[in-house]
C-alpha cells in the first residue's frame, strides 16, 4: 500500500482575452524606472515605490485568480507584493532563492521564447530518497500569457539566458485565507 505524506501543488491558468490584458499590465508596470539593484545581473520595478500596481493586477487578471481561489479552497487573496524583471543581456541568471515561509508566489511571462530563454526551475524541498539526488523541475508549459502559482517556500531559479531577446516576467507574492 502507498500513502502520500505531503503534495505540493503547482497551479497553472492560461490567460482569458491575454492580448488586451498584457496591454492593460504593461500600462501600469511602464510607469516604474526599472534598474539593476544590489547584486542582481537582471533589471527589475521592484524597489520602485513610486508606482505599485498591486490592485491593478488583481483587477486585470481577476478571472484567472479566482480559478486560483476555487482550486485552493481560499476566501480570499492579497497581493502583497508584485514587480517585473527584464532579462535582456546574454549570461543574466536569477539565483536560487524563494519568497518566505508563507503564502504563495506567482508568475506571468509577459515576454518568452522557446527557443532561446529557459524557464524557472524549481528545486525539490528533499533529495531523491533513491538516488540522494537534488530533484530539479523546470516549469512546464512555459510561454506568454500562463499564470503560474506555487507555494512561496519553494526554492527556484533562472539560468543564464543566451540570448539578448526580452524575457520578461512579472512576479507576485499573496497571501490567501
Amino acid at each position: 500500500m502507498i500513502n502520500l505524506l505531503f503534495k505540493i501543488f503547482l497551479y497553472q491558468y492560461e490567460v482569458k482575452d491575454w492580448d488586451r490584458k498584457k496591454e492593460l499590465i504593461l500600462s501600469k508596470i511602464n510607469k516604474n524606472q526599472f534598474k539593476y539593484d544590489d547584486l542582481n545581473t537582471f533589471q527589475t520595478d521592484r524597489n520602485c515605490r513610486e508606482y505599485r500596481y498591486n490592485l491593478d493586477f488583481k483587477n486585470i487578471f481577476c478571472d484567472e485568480l479566482d480559478q486560483f481561489k476555487k482550486e485552493s479552497n481560499s476566501s480570499d487573496i492579497d497581493i502583497t507584493d508584485i514587480w517585473t524583471l527584464k532579462y535582456n543581456k546574454i549570461g543574466e541568471n536569477h539565483c536560487p532563492h524563494n519568497h518566505g515561509s508563507v503564502g504563495y508566489s506567482g508568475l506571468l511571462y509577459l515576454e518568452y521564447d522557446s527557443k532561446v530563454h529557459k524557464p524557472v526551475k524549481f528545486v525539490g524541498p528533499w533529495n531523491d530518497p533513491i538516488h540522494d539526488k537534488t530533484q530539479i523541475v523546470l516549469l512546464p508549459d512555459p510561454k506568454p500569457g500562463m499564470i503560474y502559482i506555487w507555494p512561496s517556500s519553494i526554492l527556484h531559479y533562472v539560468d543564464s539566458v543566451s540570448s539578448n531577446k526580452l524575457r520578461m516576467v512579472t512576479s507576485w507574492d499573496m497571501k490567501v485565507k
